[in-house]
């Protein structure tokens, strides 16, 4: 990065911060007003989808990833855009399609850290202590996703509580850089 001229260095940083108070914001309303965020939860959420996208979008870019056949950041903003359009769509039937995508995205996310936690921890990169922390709270993710895949509609209110929490833990990691 330190080929890049300072300024767009810079504007790079005013983007990044940017989106981790916005991401910042969202997380603290879901945990302020709960009810207000379930009910309004297909817009938001679609909103949210629509920003992971452009923002897998924009590093993928930034890395030019175009230039490779196998693009995680391209294939993510994919998903995200699909997601966001079919959960506009049914805005009716949300409780059961949010619960059921967030659920499925849960099982992802915990896996990816299980499967991460798991080759450092083998190979000895990083501290024991730290991925036994991090394997526990993959563990619950996974858990948490399986009760939210059995029964979408019922956990879903509880989901916007623990989607506060992950928003500000994600804005935070945002802001230093650590996603």
């Amino acid at each position: 990065m330190k080929h890049v001229p300072l300024h767009h260095r810079k504007r790079r940083l005013l983007i990044r911060l940017f989106f981790a108070a916005v991401v910042f914001l969202m997380g603290v309303l879901c945990l302020i007003l709960s009810d207000v965020i379930y009910y309004s939860l297909p817009y938001l959420l679609s909103g949210l989808l629509f920003l992971l996208a452009v923002d897998n979008l924009y590093e993928a870019f930034k890395n030019h990833e175009f230039n490779e056949e196998d693009t995680d950041e391209i294939a993510n903003a994919i998903i995200f855009l699909a997601l966001a359009i079919v959960v506009l769509f049914k805005v009716g039937e949300s409780a059961i399609i949010i619960g059921a995508i967030w659920g499925i995205l849960g099982l992802f996310l915990a896996a990816r850290n299980i499967s991460h936690s798991l080759y450092e921890l083998i190979h000895k990169q990083g501290s024991a202590a730290g991925h036994i922390l991090h394997l526990m709270h993959a563990a619950l993710s996974t858990g948490i996703s399986i009760a939210l895949l059995l029964d979408p509609a019922e956990h879903l209110h509880l989901h916007v509580y623990i989607l506060g929490l992950e928003l500000v833990d994600y804005a935070v990691r945002i802001a230093f850089n650590e996603v």
